[in-house]
């Protein structure tokens, strides 16, 4: 009895001993299959695989949402990035190309010039506006001023000086001066400047002639007598009741660099302007975006000298 139980005994020990090592040799097999290097294929298809990445998300589920319901990033549930402003410290307002990127129209630079004139005036209704849309939009003009309309209202003119534009001779009655003599024509002018002088202290030795109509002969006299004849190279044809925005479309199709464009503070279709003070913001917010500076005749003549 005592030999079979020490048998017994080995038996068991050897079973045991033999079970272990079963084990540790599986293993140790498992241990180096996972150790073995990975080919190409495999290699991508694990680490496209987020759900195998402690932590990761599956593909799949980043996606689910955004092909049930293709909206924006946002309504989708997909993080948002934080507005921080650039390490160098750069505004929209500072740099044209950070505005561009926030989806604001950059500011253009001016590279031309051209002179806004307005005939006729002054009066109490349509000339005020155009001052208030000049200020508004910081541009300057010059105003060609009929001498009648200057003594009727001297305050106007006052304010058209006082806020910087410059001012011209427009004849004393709007008279056409090809139908008038030397010396009537010479009356004209010379009423006019007196009126203007009485109101800023100066008389200006611009001359614009009504209608555009003046002959040879009588620009050679007032060029000869020191006066600067001024015409424009766009009739916006304001005075007709022209629509605001054809207006608009004709100054930005002909206006060149260094052009005068002509309207009116005064007179117009039936005493009306309104289609002038209709088009003039809209002209102006055309032509700085199409690069334009908006300068006096006097500042315009002097950058051509």
């Amino acid at each position: 009895m005592a030999i079979r139980i020490i048998s017994n005994r080995k038996l068991v020990v050897l079973g045991a001993s033999l079970l272990s090592a079963t084990t540790i040799v599986m293993f140790g097999i498992h241990a180096a299959e996972t150790q073995q290097p990975l080919s190409s294929g495999q290699h991508e298809a694990r680490t496209l695989d987020n759900a195998s990445v402690p932590g990761g998300v599956p593909e799949q589920a980043t996606h689910t949402k955004l092909a049930e319901n293709p909206k924006s990033s946002q309504e989708a549930g997909s993080p948002t990035t934080p507005d921080v402003p650039p390490a160098d410290g750069r505004t929209a307002e500072s740099h044209p190309e950070a505005a561009a990127q926030q989806g604001k129209q950059a500011p253009v630079k001016a590279t031309k010039q051209v002179a806004l004139t307005f005939d006729d005036g002054p009066d109490t209704k349509y000339t005020p506006q155009v001052l208030d849309i000049l200020k508004q939009y910081e541009a300057k003009a010059t105003f060609f001023v009929v001498g009648r309309q200057v003594v009727n209202y001297p305050d106007v003119l006052k304010r058209i000086h006082d806020e910087g534009h410059s001012i011209g001779n427009h004849s004393w009655n709007h008279a056409n001066l090809t139908k008038l003599s030397s010396a009537q024509i010479q009356k004209e002018i010379k009423s006019t400047d007196e009126a203007i002088e009485k109101i800023i202290g100066a008389s200006t030795p611009m001359v614009r002639a009504p209608y555009g109509a003046i002959t040879a002969s009588t620009r050679r006299s007032l060029t000869s007598a020191g006066r600067q004849i001024v015409d424009w190279t766009v009739d916006t044809k304001d005075w007709s009741g022209t629509a605001s925005g054809d207006m608009v479309e004709l100054v930005r199709k002909r206006t060149k660099n260094g052009g005068i464009i002509l309207m009116h503070s005064f007179g117009g279709k039936n005493g009306k302007l309104d289609n002038t003070m209709e088009a003039l913001p809209l002209m102006i917010e055309a032509l700085k975006q199409d690069g334009y500076a908006f300068v006096t005749v006097p500042e315009l003549q002097a950058q051509k000298e």
